[in-house]
């Protein structure tokens, strides 16, 4: 995709999120459905930590977040939502039962960080390296990571990403 092709589907996106926002802070979600209405639920859901970004998203969609010194509202709220959708079909299941697992140690919304964390570094492989998504080993991470401690995930995260 050129980079202006990105730019203006970066811009689409953002504003299309705005509007999600609008609706959201009225609390009226029952005229969104399907996935706008779950992205309006995570973003109220994100409201304290992102309200600036969510009410400049039209404006600011040419502003490029900086890799590790700042988080992208817009990138977490869109991993946020694709774990809702994996809960809620159980696809994979090994993400539900992980999820179960986490839930005896953290609050249900760290516990979707928490997969959301496990999500992200194969998210970005396949959009660097333009490869499939490796399911098999999501599912793998799952399973290796079930019965620890959450900070033990995120020290094993870490590491891996600094390699």
């Amino acid at each position: 995709m050129s980079d202006g092709n990105f730019k203006e589907k970066r811009k689409e996106n953002r504003e299309r999120l705005h509007d999600i926002w609008e609706i959201a802070k009225t609390g009226n979600l029952e005229s969104l459905s399907g996935e706008d209405k779950r992205l309006a639920e995570v973003m109220i859901d994100h409201r304290d930590q992102y309200f600036s970004q969510f009410e400049k998203a039209g404006q600011t969609y040419d502003h490029e977040y900086g890799g590790n010194s700042e988080e992208n509202p817009f990138l977490h709220i869109m991993l946020h939502s694709a774990v809702e959708r994996q809960l809620e079909s159980k696809d994979p299941i090994e993400a539900l039962q992980f999820f179960n697992s986490m839930r005896k140690k953290v609050s249900r919304h760290d516990a979707i960080h928490l997969i959301g964390a496990i999500l992200t570094p194969l998210m970005f492989n396949v959009m660097q390296k333009n490869v499939p998504f490796d399911k098999e080993k999501y599912v793998t991470l799952f399973k290796k990571y079930k019965g620890k401690k959450p900070s033990r995930i995120y020290e094993s995260l870490e590491k891996k990403s600094l390699r």
